[in-house]
Parts: C-alpha cells; sequence; structure tokens
C-alpha cells in the first residue's frame, strides 16, 4: 500500500459519518437535541478508525529492500 495515512483518513471519515447518523436516528426517540450526541460519537469512532486502520496498514508493509 502506498499511502496508508492517506486510506486511513478516508476510513476514518467514512466511519464517523455512518456512525454519527446510525446513533444520532437510534437516539432521536428519546432525546430530543440527539444530534449532540451523534457529533462525538462519530468523532471517536472515527479517530479509532483512524489509528487501528493505519496500525494495521503499516504493520503489514513488507520493508523495502535497499539495493
Amino acid at each position: 500500500m502506498r499511502h496508508p495515512l492517506a486510506v486511513s483518513f478516508a476510513t476514518g471519515i467514512l466511519v464517523a459519518l455512518v456512525v454519527g447518523v446510525v446513533v444520532t436516528e437510534y437516539v432521536t426517540r428519546w432525546v430530543f437535541f440527539s444530534l449532540f450526541i451523534g457529533i462525538p460519537a462519530g468523532l471517536v469512532a472515527g479517530v479509532l478508525a483512524i489509528g487501528i486502520t493505519f496500525a494495521l496498514l503499516t504493520r503489514r508493509q513488507k520493508p523495502e529492500s535497499t539495493e
């Protein structure tokens, strides 16, 4: 993989959006301002996804030969 950081950020943004929308829609029936719960949940999930994806992508890289 040539750009693990770019892939990690793309994954993090996607996860943040999906988790934010899902949590917001799920909590809507109990909390009037459910967006205030969905946004932080999405941000936390996105940051975790960035870290986990970057760690997995860089750990599995083969070292480049310097011949």
